[in-house]
């Protein structure tokens, strides 16, 4: 790896977006979730983006990461100390490592360094992740994009949920819906660029 930094600290990353990757450190039982984690890592680095994710070098994470690597993106790992201590051994490429001291600064880290999220399917923290996101624009708290990778019906239980809570008056209703499903690679990383641009992030 290409050495440990500081939490907090942001690295220039050319014109290109910073985009932190939510996904699972379990390959799970998707059929094309491996396939599609690739394709995203690959259009990362072509098209010019930095990957910031939770450091893993085995699941989806490591498709996407090593994929990107692979493509020429940039990559920036952020992992808590008693993760980084289970998981020395996963076979991460080569990266950027920040390492915290818990799961609450992991997250912030990679909130902080983000110009955009892009999510595929994995587990509680990726879940988690995105809630976290989805609250936040819905507050309008420095909103970024939030594209959730449709694979095989994965967000579809949590967008019912998304749906409940807004049908059940907890939410504005006025209000749009704080993130964008895309169906396949190239329309995630596209819608993307494409919200990072009316949010004034290019």
């Amino acid at each position: 790896m290409a050495g440990d930094r500081e939490p907090g600290t942001v690295t220039e990353h050319g014109g290109g977006l910073a985009v932190a990757v939510f996904c699972g450190a379990r390959t799970g039982h998707l059929p094309r979730v491996i396939e599609y984690a690739q394709d995203v890592g690959a259009l990362l680095g072509t098209r010019g983006h930095r990957l910031v994710y939770g450091a893993g070098g085995v699941g989806v994470m490591g498709a996407v990461a090593r994929s990107a690597r692979r493509h020429g993106a940039p990559v920036t790992g952020v992992i808590p100390r008693f993760l980084r201590e289970l998981e020395r051994d996963d076979m991460a490429p080569e990266q950027e490592l920040v390492v915290t001291e818990d799961m609450f600064e992991r997250k912030k880290v990679m909130f902080d360094m983000a110009d955009a999220f892009l999510a595929l399917p994995g587990g509680y923290g990726t879940l988690d992740e995105v809630i976290e996101v989805v609250s936040l624009n819905y507050l309008g708290r420095n909103p970024r994009p939030l594209v959730l990778l449709g694979v095989d019906d994965f967000w579809t239980p949590l967008l019912s949920t998304l749906t409940a809570v807004q049908d059940c008056g907890y939410t504005r209703d006025s209000t749009p819906a704080p993130f964008e499903i895309a169906d396949d690679p190239a329309a995630a990383i596209a819608a993307v660029e494409k919200m990072s641009g009316l949010y004034g992030r290019q």
